[in-house]
């Protein structure tokens, strides 16, 4: 957020020495020591500060970073993998994103497309964290309905996985039998959708990896 400090962010990501702000009490080793010979993920790249896409970009180019507070520069090989749901290029238009950090960072390039154009994924992933999560809280796996099922995909998802994640979050807390019903389903998820009987049938899925 706008409100953090920026040497709060640069401490996450560079670590910082004792005593270099207020209420560093101990040496901190931040993320890119950690990930030195690994791989770092960057999420929501697009939303960096402008000082500190210049320190990122430090990074890629000399291999270096340097702790808050620190007198000297330490040598990290990492490989950095970004995500975004900001268009850069429109964002180094309008100056809001380094030219040179978009260069260094768009080596290979993945489109993800969002889960309303992602068909059945939609119900691989809602499974998916139902599961977890029902594990995580020690009680029986859930189960959703056909009905259920057919929101679940009419829905446009506009807050992406993140949101179906939250919404199973919901359902393994809040439903107590063992079927997830329409009614458990969040107010906005059933108004988006409108009248359910007019919502199309869910098509059996045929994973590509049982094809030879």
């Amino acid at each position: 957020p706008a409100s953090t400090p920026e040497h709060l962010f640069e401490s996450e990501f560079f670590g910082h020495e004792r005593g270099a702000f207020t209420g560093a009490s101990a040496q901190r080793i931040g993320r890119f020591e950690l990930a030195d010979g690994g791989t770092i993920f960057l999420d929501e790249i697009g939303e960096m500060e402008p000082g500190l896409q210049v320190k990122i970009l430090r990074v890629l180019q000399e291999k270096e970073i340097e702790r808050v507070g620190g007198t000297g520069c330490r040598k990290v090989d990492v490989r950095i993998v970004a995500a975004t749901n900001r268009d850069l290029e429109a964002a180094v238009a309008a100056g809001t994103f380094r030219e040179d950090l978009y260069y260094r960072l768009n080596v290979i390039p993945i489109h993800l497309p969002p889960l309303r154009e992602r068909g059945q994924d939609v119900l691989l992933l809602a499974r998916h964290f139902l599961g977890r999560f029902c594990r995580k809280k020690e009680r029986p796996p859930l189960e959703l309905s056909p009905v259920v099922q057919r929101v679940l995909l009419a829905y446009a998802w506009p807050g992406n996985v993140r949101e179906l994640e939250n919404v199973m979050e919901r359902l393994s807390v809040l439903v107590d039998g063992h079927v997830v019903a329409p009614e458990d389903l969040p107010a906005r998820l059933l108004q988006s959708v409108g009248d359910i009987a007019l919502l199309p049938e869910v098509e059996e899925y045929a994973p590509e990896a049982d094809v030879l």
